[in-house]
């Protein structure tokens, strides 16, 4: 059987229950190896040790976060000549970019259907290749990948509740109603003070103002079953780039997107396909659930130049 080795980080969210279930697992599994690590920092050096084991797949067992660690540091090394597949399992707080391209279920359920899988000898029928989103905010520093980025005044608005409102320790009804009024009230009124978001391909500009949403993915299908769709929707570009618009007209058009899980252009809303993005503004941005700070002075720049292989398995 080809090489496999599961990597575990004992931080996320699944996984802080503190049970050991995965080397049960792999108790009577041949040629595999488990690496458990609790902190960011040891992701590299787990892709290291995985790579001179010699697997051709690794199960990552954490969440979108710590998957996106992991694109790093086997794009950002020469750790593999041929890189691995990836099985996501989801164990995390967000775990949208292991249901969109890999593995759902329970931890439990997805790591045993990629043993079952391998010893069938059918994972390699299992096999999507996909585009990675890769973000730089930074020329001295390596770039970060992930699948979904945000910002605009939903993402400022989420920054906000973050430091204000969930330190408070209120009740989680409570918690959960503040923060849905802060965001609505970012999002009707747009009085938030990081100012206008710049948008281009790298050559003309795409759209400038103020949005209450800006996001870039390489998945397709957002959270609640969402689907971007373009006129064409040919596919032939590796990103979509969804905009709405502050105020009160674009919000209430998103509603038949929402019934229908279908986003398309529309007042006050773009949908399109692109393949580089670059934005100026300052304030926050989420990349896959993390959340990071943004200066108009330094833009970042978005591709879907890289790609990697992933187990994608039926539940």
């Amino acid at each position: 059987m080809t090489p496999l080795a599961v990597i575990t980080n004992r931080g996320s969210t699944r996984n802080l229950r503190g049970d050991n279930w995965v080397d049960p697992m792999l108790s009577a599994e041949v040629n595999v190896v488990h690496v458990q690590i609790d902190r960011a920092d040891q992701v590299a050096d787990a892709v290291r040790q995985s790579a001179a084991f010699g697997a051709q797949t690794i199960a990552v067992n954490g969440g979108d976060g710590t998957a996106d660690l992991v694109f790093a540091a086997l794009l950002n090394s020469s750790a593999y000549g041929a890189l691995p597949a990836l099985a996501l399992l989801p164990a995390g707080k967000t775990n949208m970019t292991t249901a969109g391209w890999s593995l759902t279920g329970t931890p439990e359920a997805a790591l045993a259907r990629v043993l079952q899988s391998r010893r069938d000898g059918t994972l390699a029928r299992h096999i999507v290749n996909r585009p990675v989103l890769a973000l730089r905010q930074n020329a001295a520093m390596p770039p970060l990948y992930g699948a979904f980025f945000g910002a605009a005044e939903i993402v400022d608005g989420i920054h906000f509740c973050r430091r204000h409102i969930y330190p408070l320790k209120l009740p989680n009804t409570l918690s959960h109603m503040a923060a849905m009024s802060v965001l609505l009230w970012r999002g009707l009124l747009a009085r938030g003070d990081r100012g206008a978001v710049h948008i281009s391909d790298g050559r003309d500009v795409v759209e400038q103002g103020n949005f209450f949403a800006v996001a870039v993915t390489a998945l397709d299908e957002l959270l609640l079953g969402l689907q971007p769709a373009t006129a064409s929707d040919d596919g032939a570009e590796p990103l979509h780039y969804i905009s709405l618009r502050a105020g009160l007209r674009p919000i209430a058009g998103m509603l038949p997107a929402l019934m229908h899980r279908r986003i398309t252009s529309g007042a006050g809303r773009t949908v399109r396909r692109m393949d580089r993005i670059t934005l100026r503004f300052t304030g926050a941005y989420t990349l896959d659930g993390e959340l990071y700070e943004a200066s108009s002075e330094q833009p970042l720049e978005l591709d879907g130049n890289h790609r990697l292989n992933f187990i994608r398995l039926p539940a």
